[in-house]
């Protein structure tokens, strides 16, 4: 007599024994798993009979009789017996197979652990379904048989049409970049989102809005809960695009997902929480970097998109030109001194630092970088993350960096009088120090440290070169044209006595471009080298105005100067540049 207990039972049907490693498990008792056979039909009796037509009776009572018959052939096959329709399925184990190869086969798998698979056949003896058993075999699954009816594995099938919306989960993961469509087209499309993410796992509808992300090549995703609704906006080209809402019980499932994923405190909501996770796109590893705040209505979450890949621009390729250009290539030689790039959040400066490092990066010289947080690894460099809470600051952090013995420190930001004091004793001591400001100009950097607390006879000798910098968007080649230049926009041209040009750029909007008449950014900048004339000044103590007025006698280009050269050239427009300037029309 067969073992009952064992895994690798043969079954008695000859034709199944020929689907090596797949077990059709032998029934000593088979039950009726719930079949009414006394005719008193479940369904009928939750429909309820008053609006069933007796057509309808009569073909549920010879449902019922074919379900007695499967029932009588699984005895005789010894074989399990399941009525399939009536069962509730698992998308998790359902997506074991495509649709097509399942209904191919006539099987409906019901039930998966590891590698141990239930499945549902109509006929184990049909040639399709033994061609889809091997496979699974060869993919190194064991396999369980039960014996369903056939009409009931097709009704079943209406189920698994619908839970494929898992599936298209692991099918977006896996396509490639060259067939993804413009971010328009994405959005369109990310539109059915809501309905999706209210009905899929919260683990699956966090994949899926981290894949829809990297599609859209968002730099970031934000969820803001609100009383009645959570608006999800994704950041696009440093613009934020509403692209959905979600109803509140989704989004409070999505975000206690988000909290488990990055290593948040789950019963913590009352104050703001960072934490960090990764994914996997088309073999692309991307980081995740996530910020919450509380709110009202719930915790609030902002989610930046960090590809381990991205390649690091040059200053060309970043949009740098002239005179700006010149200046950020000369301070990538330099021996000794401080470079700062001041702007607003989001307008590039770690971007362009990363750029200057891989231009100064070599193998005699020793680069460590100490930045909050790591965003993208640079081989050859040695990069360090704050922990406020471990009290490893960036003043802390850059007085550790300079026992280590570097010649290129890369400081994430400057931030308080102690960090610039040890930033500026590095770069008098024979040092290169690269790091941020959050200033509107590049010379206002000068009163912004002096305002911090560091003296004028050390900034003066310290600093070497200073930058600002914006990002603009550029035109879509696509459906931009290339106009007359009106009046008014002579007259900004003729206020910064620059050549006007006959014709400008206007952003108009097409499928291509989201109907935003733009796709992708590039830099507008300024940028001065420090001279000892300069330093005088800053010794001096003279007034910004003093000092700019000196900076541009010696060749600096302005920021707006250097926009309105781009749009001289057709690169971006003039709403862009008033836009990121600041400026008003």
């Amino acid at each position: 007599m067969a073992d009952t207990n064992s895994t690798n039972i043969q079954p008695t049907n000859a034709a199944a024994v020929a689907t090596a490693n797949v077990v059709v498990e032998p029934v000593a008792a088979p039950t009726d798993q719930g079949l009414n056979i006394s005719g008193n039909n479940p369904k009928q009796a939750q429909k309820g009979l008053t609006d069933q037509t007796a057509m309808g009776q009569v073909s549920e009572v010879n449902r019922e009789f074919l379900e007695r018959s499967i029932l009588k052939a699984a005895r005789d096959k010894n074989m399990p017996y399941i009525d399939i329709e009536r069962t509730p399925l698992n998308p998790d184990f359902i997506r074991v197979l495509d649709l097509e190869t399942a209904k191919k086969g006539k099987m409906i798998p019901f039930l998966k652990a590891s590698k141990a698979l239930k499945i549902a056949v109509s006929n184990p003896d049909d040639e399709e379904t033994k061609k889809v058993l091997q496979m699974l075999k060869d993919n190194g699954f064991e396999v369980t048989l039960s014996l369903a009816s056939e009409i009931g594995i097709t009704e079943a099938f209406k189920l698994y049409d619908a839970t494929q919306k898992y599936k298209k989960i692991q099918l977006v993961q896996s396509v490639e970049e060259k067939s993804i469509q413009t971010y328009e087209k994405e959005i369109t499309a990310l539109k059915d989102l809501p309905t999706k993410l209210g009905t899929v796992p919260a683990e699956e509808a966090l994949n899926l809005l981290d894949v829809a992300a990297i599609k859209t090549k968002a730099s970031d995703i934000h969820y803001e809960p609100s009383e009645v609704e959570t608006v999800v906006r994704f950041r696009i080209d440093g613009v934020l695009h509403i692209v959905f809402t979600l109803r509140n019980d989704t989004y409070h499932r999505l975000a206690d997902q988000i909290k488990f994923k990055s290593g948040m405190q789950l019963n913590i909501n009352a104050i703001p929480q960072d934490g960090r996770y990764v994914f996997t796109f088309n073999e692309r590893k991307i980081a995740v970097r996530v910020a919450s705040i509380p709110t009202p209505y719930g915790e609030s979450f902002v989610c930046r998109y960090l590809p381990s890949d991205v390649k690091a621009l040059t200053l060309e390729e970043l949009g740098f030109q002239g005179q700006a250009l010149k200046t950020l290539q000369d301070s990538t030689k330099i021996s000794q001194g401080m470079v700062l790039v001041t702007g607003p959040t989001g307008s590039g400066k770690s971007t362009t630092l990363y750029s200057m490092l891989n231009i100064m990066n070599s193998p005699e010289k020793k680069t460590i970088t100490l930045e909050d947080p790591v965003e993208y690894y640079i081989r050859g460099v040695v990069q360090s993350q704050i922990s406020e809470k471990a009290g490893y600051s960036f003043a802390a952090g850059l007085r550790s960096i300079l026992r280590n013995d570097p010649n290129i420190v890369m400081l994430g930001e400057i931030r308080d009088v102690e960090t610039a004091q040890t930033a500026s004793q590095a770069a008098l001591t024979g040092h290169v120090l690269l790091s941020t400001l959050h200033t509107n100009s590049a010379l206002e950097s000068i009163p912004r440290l002096t305002n911090m607390g560091l003296e004028p006879f050390m900034v003066a000798p310290a600093l070497n070169t200073v930058v600002a910098q914006r990002l603009v968007r550029k035109v879509c080649p696509k459906c931009s044209t290339i106009d007359a230049i009106a009046e008014t926009e002579k007259q900004e041209f003729d206020k910064e006595k620059m050549p006007v040009p006959e014709k400008i750029p206007h952003a108009h909007g097409c499928d291509e471009c989201s109907n935003t008449g733009y796709l992708g950014r590039l830099v507008i900048a300024e940028a001065i080298t420090i001279d000892d004339e300069m330093k005088n000044l800053i010794l001096k103590n003279a007034s910004l105005t003093e000092i700019e007025e000196f900076a541009v006698k010696k060749g600096m280009i302005k920021m707006k100067q250097d926009g309105l050269n781009k749009v001289a050239q057709g690169l971006t427009t003039m709403e862009e540049v008033f836009r990121t300037t600041n400026l008003a029309s």
